[in-house]
């Protein structure tokens, strides 16, 4: 076996002696298989040379073992989870381990039919908005583990006081599209499914550097402009970020891709405007009861008048309120890339219905 030092967390290091897994993608994870148990840390995104976590992943059937300084034991498969994103959810029925789940935070936001039947007939307990957790419900679950979101800077609130272990998802800090679906590979490991998540993920990157190839064959690069004005700034995404990588891995000439990041960037709608007047397509994503057309559009902002794609009718919108864009793509990057092929390279998918955007109507 390889011997691994495990990173620096608190006082020092502790080594471990392991098989360090390859993973190919992702920069936040790193997971040690070892003699009886598997090793997971964490990076922190936001303090370079820290940690974020520390795991131990032991079978719940094994003999207790006391896990180093400043990890945290999780017997493995992790059941009767609180579950915070529904994204996790969502991959929780990819892997087909949706029974973990018995409790959720922010339930009017959980698309994922499995979870939303499952609050229906009590099987799964609302435990309140991930803000303002309802401590008397989740001692009531007493759940093995929360799937929490983390921030820069920022804690857990009352969920804190509990004392359970927290399981911190910071797969979408990731700078790729392929590192954040890696993260099903720890996930799976938590629920006992580690070889399904593994293929999984395999068969996501053959479809994703497939359809990478077929659009890197274009000749054509479409200028592409993206979002819309947020109050007083548009935030585009920068081209570091994941959604900058698919804009360019799906032959697209991303306007804003020499904006430096790895998340949305405010701008001004005069410095876009001084880029959009190039644009041939204008992707927009939003949430909405009614389905956005172009006179709305024009009321949102009247700005959006001037702009190239609104005057020559060449705008997409997905409405994710009624789409499951943010519980399908994180893990499955591959299904975005064929959608964005397909908007901006249409001889490419011939016979191809949309699944996200549509084209804006009148």
């Amino acid at each position: 076996m390889l011997s691994c030092a495990a990173p620096s967390v608190g006082s020092g290091d502790e080594g471990v002696a392991g098989d360090t897994i390859a993973l190919e993608h992702s920069s936040l994870l790193q997971i040690i298989d070892c003699d009886g148990y598997t090793l997971v840390n964490i990076k922190n995104p936001w303090q370079d040379g820290r940690m974020l976590h520390r795991y131990m992943l032991r079978h719940k059937d094994s003999a207790d073992i006391a896990p180093p300084a400043g990890v945290t034991l999780l017997r493995t498969p992790v059941e009767n989870q609180l579950v915070f994103a529904t994204l996790h959810a969502e991959l929780f029925v990819m892997l087909g381990c949706v029974d973990a789940v018995s409790g959720v935070c922010d339930a009017r936001y959980m698309s994922v039919e499995e979870i939303t039947e499952g609050i229906e007939d009590g099987r799964i307990i609302d435990c309140g908005a991930s803000v303002d957790v309802n401590l008397e419900r989740v001692v009531q679950l007493s759940p093995n583990a929360a799937w929490v979101v983390p921030f820069k800077n920022g804690g857990y609130g009352k969920l804190e006081r509990v004392g359970l272990p927290l399981i911190e998802c910071a797969d979408y800090m990731e700078s790729s599209p392929l590192g954040c679906a890696e993260w099903m590979r720890f996930y799976g490991r938590l629920l006992g499914v580690g070889c399904k998540a593994d293929s999984l993920f395999a068969a996501v990157c053959e479809s994703y550097e497939r359809i990478k190839a077929a659009a890197d064959s274009c000749m054509h690069r479409p200028k592409l402009l993206c979002e819309q004005m947020t109050g007083s700034a548009w935030y585009v995404p920068a081209g570091g970020s994941t959604m900058g990588q698919l804009y360019r891995d799906a032959g697209a000439d991303y306007l804003f891709a020499d904006v430096k990041g790895s998340g949305a960037v405010p701008m001004s709608f005069e410095t876009v405007l001084a880029r959009a007047d190039s644009a041939d397509v204008w992707l927009i994503k939003y949430g909405a009861e009614e389905d956005m057309n172009y006179a709305s559009l024009a009321t949102n902002f009247v700005g959006n008048r001037m702009l190239r794609p609104f005057r020559e009718r060449r705008v997409y919108a997905c409405n994710v309120g009624k789409r499951r864009f943010y519980e399908e793509t994180p893990f499955r990057p591959d299904i975005l890339l064929r959608e964005l092929v397909a908007l901006l390279h249409p001889e490419m998918a011939i016979g191809y219905n949309l699944r996200y955007y549509e084209k804006l109507q009148e």
